[in-house]
């Protein structure tokens, strides 16, 4: 993950220099491509020939960096939403799995007004739909019952699901 972060920084540092990228690719292009009149009245037409490969190769990579970049701004939102396509198949394939229990505690908890609903803080089901994503915990408030005291959870749907139940509501009719 660590390495991730240091590509992406790399790339960010090339983002602010884009502009300067661009100059030189353009400097170096009309070096080399410009007609020899034009060249001639700059006084640049006998430049030695290791001076054209470096001027070469500083334009191919400025070049290169430059598409570089635009195709990173091109397909990091796509791959972004192909990433976030499979995240709900994925969650879509567990949420077939659950039980008919916990199944009925997302249900309940979308029908509510408030989209919020307060459970036993020990409940296994709680943990597992918590840990598999389906449910956030906001919170926590304490019941007194007689000399008992019950610690109960204040959950809310994760955004996906709102999502998914807002768009495929016969999704969960089905199940």
């Amino acid at each position: 993950m660590n390495i991730y972060h240091n590509i992406f920084k790399i790339f960010d540092n090339f983002k602010k220099i884009t502009p300067l990228l661009i100059a030189i690719a353009i400097l170096t292009g009309l070096l080399l491509f410009l007609p020899e009149n034009i060249l001639k009245k700059m006084n640049l037409n006998e430049l030695p020939i290791l001076c054209y490969i470096s001027i070469g190769i500083i334009f191919l990579l400025s070049i290169a960096l430059i598409t570089t970049i635009l195709l990173s701004h091109v397909f990091s939102p796509i791959k972004l939403k192909w990433q976030n396509w499979q995240k709900i198949k994925k969650l879509k394939k567990e949420y077939k799995k659950l039980s008919p229990k916990q199944k009925e505690i997302i249900l309940k908890l979308l029908k509510s007004e408030d989209k919020s609903i307060r459970l036993n803080k020990n409940s296994g089901n709680v943990h597992y739909l918590v840990q598999k994503s389906f449910l956030n915990t906001t919170g926590r408030e304490r019941v007194k019952q007689g000399y008992s005291e019950e610690i109960r959870l204040i959950l809310i749907p994760q955004p996906w699901l709102i999502d998914l139940w807002n768009e495929e509501p016969e999704f969960f009719n089905e199940n």
